[in-house]
């Protein structure tokens, strides 16, 4: 029977600086839960559950968080360049 794991995300206030599931997290300080469910995505939550790494090859924060994941366009990203 698969496990139900919880995802979680921390944030800077704003950018998506950590993704991580409950198989991992013991201390819950300063984590927003965002979905649970089974199987990789959500038990290696950290590279499986967004479809594209949290931070771009120059370093950028890829998504932010305002009470749903967004991905910042293309213009947000380079203007953090």
């Amino acid at each position: 029977m698969d496990e139900n794991y919880k995802v979680y995300i921390k944030t800077d206030g704003t950018d998506i600086v950590a993704v991580n599931s409950s198989a991992f997290l013991t201390d819950l300080t300063d984590w927003i839960e965002i979905d649970s469910g089974q199987g990789d995505k959500y038990h290696h939550a950290q590279g499986n559950y967004l479809p594209l790494p949290i931070i771009t090859d120059n370093g950028i924060y890829r998504y932010k968080y305002d009470g749903e994941i967004v991905e910042k366009t293309a213009e947000e990203i380079a203007t953090e360049e």
